[in-house]
């Protein structure tokens, strides 16, 4: 009887840390950017796969790029009247839906034109000023990674998204979003790990 009593004792403890740490992940604090890791709930979607960069901003909303999509096609093909953009040597990535057909980019240094950029981390910046690209294109093409469109969330909207659970969050990392090589980049991210 001692025995079944501790069994029990036991069993409800571990609900309990159970309830804590899913009700924490539910929880999660999203006043700070974050990676977002699509569950196996966007499958059969375009998302299918996605590892997105999220950032919120100061009206509620969230902006992000979806940074493990090379679309294949490199940057001197979008802008074949920029002979800069042959220097660039990635592809460039699907960063969403919103705002195709323009080009973004992501780098540590932002550019000296106030306005042109948006903070992303306290060490990457979405530079979105078409003057301010061709200026990275120009000085320091490969220190930057260039996308098409990008992600959008409307207040509450994320939020909505993550109590789904249509996302595992990550904490951000420039390191992850600049330099990761996209193909096992969401498997190497998904399941145990550092949970936010």
């Amino acid at each position: 009887m001692n025995r079944l009593l501790s069994n029990l004792r036991s069993f409800a403890a571990l609900l309990a840390i159970a309830a804590v740490v899913s009700g924490t992940a539910r929880a999660a604090d999203l006043s700070e950017p974050v990676i977002l890791v699509a569950s196996s709930l966007l499958d059969p979607t375009s998302f299918q796969q996605a590892v997105i960069l999220a950032t919120p901003l100061d009206d509620g909303s969230h902006i992000g790029f979806i940074i493990n999509k090379p679309i294949g096609v490199k940057l001197q093909e979008l802008l074949p009247d920029d002979r800069a953009a042959g220097k660039v040597k990635e592809s460039v990535y699907l960063g969403g839906p919103a705002f195709l057909p323009a080009v973004f980019a992501l780098t540590r240094t932002p550019p000296a034109s106030a306005g042109a950029a948006v903070r992303l981390l306290p060490d990457l910046f979405a530079v979105m000023d078409s003057d301010a690209i061709d200026g990275i294109i120009a000085t320091t093409p490969n220190d930057a990674r260039f996308f098409l469109g990008m992600m959008v969330w409307q207040p509450g909207a994320l939020e909505e998204e993550v109590h789904q659970s249509v996302w595992e969050l990550r904490p951000a990392d420039a390191e992850v979003v600049l330099h990761a090589k996209s193909p096992g980049l969401w498997k190497s991210l998904r399941g145990p790990g550092p949970y936010i």
